[in-house]
């Protein structure tokens, strides 16, 4: 064992310090970052675009179709007043959801729903792709709030883009506006039934050419 007897002070103290200065200070460590935790994306269910065709119908209660029997013309093909559908104690309903009867091409048949509204103002803005066709009643202000309305208040311009149908009695004469426009007239008798099924079938298939060419995005 070393001892410090002859040694001067200062030699003493200085080694002291020098062993002191040999001791490793530990470095301090950087405090672990925290990695940011991945937070799962919750996909928000996308809207499906309706593909369902909308027929608007006049509201007026002298229109041969209306909500009271607009199913029994355009899903049964047979003509009942709306005077015969009220008395049968029918309701008017806000709309109709009609159910169009077609051939299959692998044999059967299929149905196609179309909804048949007679407040188009109603409408949203991107409803209106799906409107493809309207019957016609004859006054121009049927059309007023309408899309594609010319600014003197007619509507030709409608008729190129919807197809325009215009249901009478065979023995009443043509209403005047309706001889001007792009309009199908489809005549029913007032007593012959057995008539109303080849009068609505060239509906149908007027309204099958229009969509091939123009709508073939919606179901039909």
């Amino acid at each position: 064992m070393g001892t410090y007897h002859g040694m001067p002070l200062k030699s003493v103290t200085e080694g002291a310090s020098a062993r002191k200065a040999a001791v490793p200070t530990p470095t301090p460590q950087p405090a672990p970052i925290p990695r940011p935790v991945a937070v799962p994306q919750v996909k928000q269910p996308t809207k499906r675009t309706s593909r369902t065709p909308i027929i608007i119908i006049p509201a007026s209660t002298t229109s041969l179709i209306s909500l009271y029997n607009a199913k029994d013309l355009l899903q049964d093909l047979k003509f009942l007043t709306t005077a015969e559908k009220k008395a049968q104690g029918a309701r008017r309903d806000n709309e109709v959801l009609l159910q169009r009867r077609k051939d299959a091409s692998q044999g059967g048949q299929t149905t196609v729903p179309y909804r048949v509204i007679d407040t188009p103002n109603k409408l949203q803005p991107q409803d209106w792709d799906r409107v493809v066709a309207v019957f016609v009643q004859g006054p121009a202000w049927q059309f007023k709030g309408w899309p594609w309305l010319l600014s003197d208040g007619s509507p030709v311009d409608i008729f190129a883009k919807i197809r325009a149908f215009h249901l009478k009695y065979d023995d009443l004469s043509l209403d005047n506006n309706v001889t001007k426009w792009d309009v199908q007239v489809l005549n029913i008798s007032r007593s012959k039934r057995h008539l109303d099924r080849a009068t609505l079938i060239k509906f149908w298939q007027s309204l099958d050419k229009y969509m091939v060419k123009h709508k073939a995005n919606l179901r039909f």
